[in-house]
């Protein structure tokens, strides 16, 4: 360069211009505008030799506007200007030496330009793969933060942009890692061998969700080789992990579950087999891998049946049916099997999969199930639904060909009371003694069932026109009054039956069950003959006593009963000692009900239990009234059902009611029947026992008529005897064997410490004797009929204001026939 400062150390002009003449550019020295100098890449540029170049001017060889736009009017340099010089791509700058010179620089840029233009496409090209690259991309320092990252990486983590990621996330470790030691593990890494490879961690995003990610990386370092910082990328995983978790889930469960598996190729060969299949089918996995598959038992099944399984697989996508397969050294089993084939993404075929089940003992569970559904268990008879199923066929076949279908209802009488007398186990017994009895009394045809309890039914297809039902009854009477050997013992165990027939007594089965039924009630009251054909009339009967029950139903609701009151006399002194509470029921269209009529009702259906409550406290509101009084005698009796007797309130029952009332436990007499003494006795035992430890009185009525053994008297803790009237009312017969059961009950009553009352007194003859005997009380007509409260009342008072005169006579001018409570 010729500068204005050379003159103070000038070199030598040939060393100054070989200089000039090695430079790549070129240079030309100007004065007053003309060339005075050019070097040889001058020369070059223009195209013309040095020589010819000397004295001519730039605006010669370039043009003036072009020289024009070089000058800098403001300034001593010019501006450099690009044009195209010979097919080449040149640079023009002017620069003032003095005020005379002019130093031209001229400049080759062809090259240059190629090479940046490369330059920029490279770079082009990279940040295109940057910025759009799917993988996360990034550059980050030994501390912890990122110099560079590209927009996948900010996705990833959740960030809008690189931008928002560099600014956001400055501590890789704390931040970022859900493991803050995996970023030291990675640095160890790097360190150790300067990449690191699918390197996995779980990482936050920015929303805190946690991700997967695999990175691959390596250290840059400089020449010296110091580290620099880190450049890798970035790879969510996620899914990845799921679905490797997945299968990992789904080989387990392959493994684990119960059902066996066998995966088959396209060629139906076996690839592998479960552990559940080889433990159904007893075959080592060995013996089955890489060998075709038999999925069948051969010799139990249709010749095609193997080949039109896989066809329908092939075709529908599944198979499932129910097959005979071979075990290993067994028998062939019953097994559910499901052939199912998994396609790839164009539709064919890569596998199958066998899925197979034991269902061996799932059919005898069914087998079993099924015979329970229809059968009862006990007697291994048709249960209700089967055997009216079958009754329902018999009539729709009798329907078609016009025949007769008879219905026996048997009903086993006092079942009941081998049950609480021996035990279920015995009353068990007895129920299959007698469904074989009944087996052997129909013909082949016929079919008899069990409807639940001691209820049996007699279906009787095709029976024809004659009385076919009536005898079969007496039949089946015939075989099961022979006594049933059951605990060592001989019972006698004798039905009521009731006969219906098809179409005559019911359009349906359950019609003419109902009918039978009705029927059956009717034998059973109706003294010796054991069975009845139903008639229409007893319909109306049965329709009478179910309204009754209904009615009774209501006026237990409202309390709708009232009590009378027959006075307990002493036998010697006359005077009233005591009083029977007897219920009644006003009935607003039939009048004054007996207790004959809704009594046993109220057993039957459970309404004794709230009417005894009812009884109970109003007997005892009444005699605590009349002990306010000074009339009331000694106690009031109640009477206990056996019913009543069951019920696991009754000892509240009567504790609340004296609470209640007030009246001294003393003063309540409660009656039971022989026929609650022939249960659980330890139960009776207990009971008894707590009402005694209460303080009432206790008294067996109707004594001498149930079936009680004599030792419950001394077991039970009671306090009296009452003479059934049954034996009183007979006392005077000739036979005198109603005498000596008085007597004897009256004796024996004394020896054990008890008190005897005698029901059913109506003539002082009964009340002579029985006084002579030693009966402690009478009770009966001779002295007074059930009073309702008021009367009794009056009763009271009056006997009150008569002397305790000691006479066997009627003290009452009520009347006195009639009989009983």
């Amino acid at each position: 360069m010729l500068d204005a400062s050379a003159d103070r150390h000038p070199l030598p002009a040939r060393i100054t211009r070989a200089l000039l003449d090695h430079l790549p550019d070129g240079v030309a020295v100007l004065a007053q505008g003309r060339v005075v100098y050019a070097n040889s890449a001058f020369a070059a540029l223009v195209e013309r030799p040095v020589i010819r170049l000397l004295g001519g001017s730039l605006d010669e060889l370039l043009g003036d506007d072009l020289c024009l736009t070089c000058i800098d009017p403001a300034g001593d340099d010019g501006r450099t200007v690009t044009f195209s010089l010979g097919g080449r791509t040149t640079t023009l700058h002017l620069r003032r030496l003095s005020e005379t010179h002019t130093l031209v620089l001229l400049t080759d840029i062809t090259e240059q330009q190629v090479v940046e233009r490369a330059v920029r496409e490279a770079e082009r090209r990279w940040r295109s793969i940057f910025e759009n690259a799917v993988e996360g991309i990034y550059q980050s320092t030994l501390q912890g933060g990122y110099i560079q990252v590209n927009p996948a990486l900010a996705r990833i983590y959740g960030y809008d942009s690189p931008r928002d990621l560099m600014e956001g996330l400055t501590d890789i470790a704390g931040q970022l890692y859900v493991d803050p030691e995996a970023r030291d593990r990675f640095k160890a890494l790097m360190e150790r061998s300067g990449v690191v490879r699918e390197f996995e961690a779980q990482v936050r995003r920015r929303d805190g969700e946690i991700i997967w990610i695999t990175e691959n990386a390596r250290c840059v370092r400089d020449d010296g080789g110091r580290l620099l910082y880190y450049e890798g990328t970035v790879e969510d995983i996620t899914a990845r992990k799921q679905a490797e978790e997945e299968i990992r889930m789904l080989a387990k469960v392959f493994e684990s579950v119960a059902e066996g598996i066998l995966l088959i190729d396209e060629g139906r060969v076996v690839r592998a087999a479960n552990p559940a299949f080889t433990a159904i089918t007893g075959h080592a996995a060995d013996t089955l891998v890489g060998r075709p598959v038999a999925l069948l038992a051969a010799g139990f099944h249709e010749k095609n049946l193997e080949r039109d399984i896989w066809a329908a697989a092939a075709r529908d996508g599944v198979w499932r049916g129910e097959v005979w397969a071979e075990r290993a050294g067994d028998r062939p089993f019953l097994m559910d099997l499901s052939v199912t084939t998994v396609r790839d993404d164009s539709g064919a075929i890569l596998r199958y999969v066998a899925a197979c089940t034991d269902i061996t003992r799932r059919k005898g569970d069914e087998e079993r199930i099924r015979f329970q559904a229809n059968y009862d268990q006990l007697t291994r008879l048709p249960n209700r639904h089967l055997i009216t199923d079958r009754l329902d066929q018999a009539i729709l076949r009798a329907r078609r060909n016009g025949g007769r279908v008879g219905v026996l209802f048997l009903d086993l009488d006092r079942f009941k009371y081998v049950n609480d007398s021996y035990g279920h186990a015995a009353g068990d017994e007895l129920l299959k003694l007698t469904a074989r009895r009944l087996r052997h009394c129909v013909r082949m045809s016929d079919a008899v069932g069990r409807l639940g309890g001691d209820e049996f039914l007699i279906v009787l297809p095709e029976c024809g026109a004659g009385n076919i039902g009536a005898y079969i009854a007496e039949k089946v009477l015939y075989s099961l009054s022979e006594p049933f050997t059951v605990v060592g013992r001989e019972l006698f165990c004798v039905p009521s039956i009731g006969i219906a027939y098809w179409p005559d007594h019911g359009d349906d089965a359950a019609e003419l069950i109902r009918n039978a039924d009705v029927a059956m009630y009717h034998a059973k009251r109706g003294g010796e003959r054991r069975y009845a054909a139903f008639e229409a009339s007893m319909a109306q009967r049965s329709l009478a006593v179910l309204t009754m029950e209904n009615e009774l139903r209501m006026a237990v609701g409202r309390n709708a009963f009232e009590l009378h009151f027959q006075p307990k006399v002493d036998a010697v002194t006359q005077r009233v000692t005591g009083a029977e509470a007897l219920i009644r029921w006003p009935h607003p269209r039939l009048g004054l009900v007996s207790p004959m009529q809704f009594i046993p009702l109220a057993e039957d259906s459970g309404l004794i239990i709230p009417m005894g409550r009812w009884i109970l406290r109003e007997a005892c509101r009444l005699m605590q009234g009349w002990r306010a009084a000074g009339i009331a005698p000694v106690s009031i009796s109640v009477n206990v059902s056996p019913r009543q007797f069951t019920d696991q309130g009754l000892l509240s029952t009567i504790a609340q009611a004296l609470e209640e009332t007030g009246l001294p436990p003393a003063c309540l007499d409660l009656e039971i029947t022989e026929s609650v003494m022939s249960g659980d006795v330890e139960r009776v035992i207990s009971t008894l026992e707590a009402l005694k430890g209460m303080g009432v009185t206790l008294s067996v009525d109707d004594f001498g008529t149930g079936y009680s053994s004599l030792n419950y008297l001394k077991t039970f803790p009671i306090d009296t005897l009452k003479i059934d009237q049954t034996f009183v009312r007979d006392l005077m017969a000739p036979s005198g064997k109603e005498a000596a059961i008085c007597s004897t009950i009256i004796t024996l009553a004394r020896n054990l410490g008890f008190s005897t009352v005698a029901e059913g007194v109506e003539t002082a003859e009964h009340a002579g004797l029985l006084s002579e005997m030693g009966c402690d009380t009478l009770q009966g007509y001779w002295f007074s009929r059930p009073l309702p409260a008021e009367a009794f009342e009056r009763y009271l008072r009056e006997r009150q204001a008569m002397a305790p005169v000691a006479r066997a006579v009627r003290p009452s001018a009520l009347p006195r026939t009639g009989t009983g409570s």
